[in-house]
């Protein structure tokens, strides 16, 4: 068992009025985080292009639009298809596309509902696969952004190279348009603390202008520049020289956040309502497991010694020490959890949790709650 943290924002009322387990995310928390962000892109005159694979939901996805928010940014073409449908109508594809069938349904759902789609490439086969497929919708609004690699070493062209040039020359050449530059400082999730975030948002931006002059160098204009990751949102100034920001996390934050400085527990609006089906002297067994919770410990590598915190209606704390497909284990001590209580679970990775349900229980600051379907999730192509 964790010790009783006195601290209101761990501390909240369980509602027994329906089955678990399930999602459940805090209406009031909620509006608070996404206008947090709003007002801060907004201050530093840059548009908000938030990443919807946190929450999935196009319901979220229209509240980050009612505030501000200016087309979303999603992980594959099937969940961009899903968010069209619900009503988007400016996509950026944040996902490397080397084969143009991989483009097919989102191209022709894009014409049909008159949705413009940005994708991303790294490479002259991407290039080559994107202007294939969009020789198959001639009429789809697409142009094409140059993903960089700013630190994470995941998809993008070496900024010390002259990679982005040739890629530019290429989009050109096909006779789509330049979107500009894309970067994802996904590696900001290890730094450990607010502090060195920073630093890694202060590199991010320089290595992005440093490819933004390799460009003009050669004869093209200024373009966008459009960085990503909460981490770097929510740990320092948006940086002077960026067009666009695409954090995605913040929406709903979880304890990975938490530990690294970036919020209190009070922001964390997303959490798993479970209840205790067993107590043995080893273990406090819950209904929620691998399904529920996933088995995820963290993004990049942060790896939390467990899979989340769970907390009583006295506000006792519980480490979720392992996990089985339908229950999950937690460390007791010498306070053990009633048999048949209610526990909450706070995540360590919301974006890993959201994906494993339909729908979520959208409570409301009254106790009320309704339910909101998960559009996006089990979107693998």
């Amino acid at each position: 068992m964790m010790e009783q943290n006195a601290n209101a924002g761990w501390l909240r009322p369980l509602i027994a009025d329906r089955l678990t387990p399930y999602l459940e995310i805090d209406a009031t928390r909620l509006q608070h985080n996404l206008q947090h962000m709003q007002q801060k892109a907004d201050a530093a005159g840059v548009t908000l292009r938030p990443h919807i694979k946190t929450h999935k939901s196009v319901w979220i996805a229209d509240q980050q639009r009612q505030l501000g928010a200016r087309g979303i940014t999603v992980s594959k073409p099937s969940e961009g298809v899903a968010f069209i449908l619900g009503g988007e109508r400016d996509l950026l594809l944040a996902y490397p596309v080397v084969h143009a069938d991989t483009l097919t349904e989102l191209l022709a759902v894009a014409v049909q509902y008159q949705a413009r789609v940005t994708c991303i490439a790294d490479c002259t086969l991407g290039v080559t696969a994107i202007a294939q497929a969009h020789r198959q919708q001639p009429t789809c609004e697409l142009s094409i952004a140059i993903k960089v690699d700013v630190g994470l070493h995941r998809v993008g062209v070496d900024p010390h190279s002259g990679e982005a040039v040739a890629l530019a020359q290429q989009i050109k050449a096909a006779g789509l348009p330049f979107a500009g530059l894309v970067s994802h400082a996904g590696h900001a999730y290890g730094a450990g603390h607010a502090e060195a975030i920073a630093e890694v948002a202060q590199q991010e931006i320089m290595l992005m202008n440093q490819v933004q002059q390799q460009l003009i160098a050669a004869g093209f204009a200024r373009c966008r520049i459009s960085v990503g990751s909460t981490p770097s949102a929510l740990a320092a100034p948006v940086a002077e020289g960026s067009d666009e920001i695409r954090p995605g996390n913040y929406a709903l934050l979880d304890l990975t956040a938490w530990r690294l400085g970036l919020c209190t527990p009070d922001a964390l609006a997303l959490s798993v309502v479970t209840r205790v089906v067993a107590v043995n002297p080893h273990f406090a067994i819950i209904d929620a497991g691998s399904k529920m919770l996933s088995s995820d410990k963290g993004p990049h590598g942060t790896n939390a010694s467990g899979f989340g915190i769970a907390v009583d209606e006295q506000g006792y704390q519980y480490e979720v020490l392992k996990l089985s497909e339908e229950h999950g284990f937690l460390q007791y001590g010498d306070h053990a959890p009633a048999l048949g209580a209610l526990l909450r679970i706070f995540p360590n990775h919301s974006c890993a949790v959201v994906a494993q349900s339909d729908r979520f229980v959208l409570r409301h600051q009254d106790g009320t709650a309704e339910m909101k379907d998960i559009q996006g999730r089990g979107k693998f192509i």
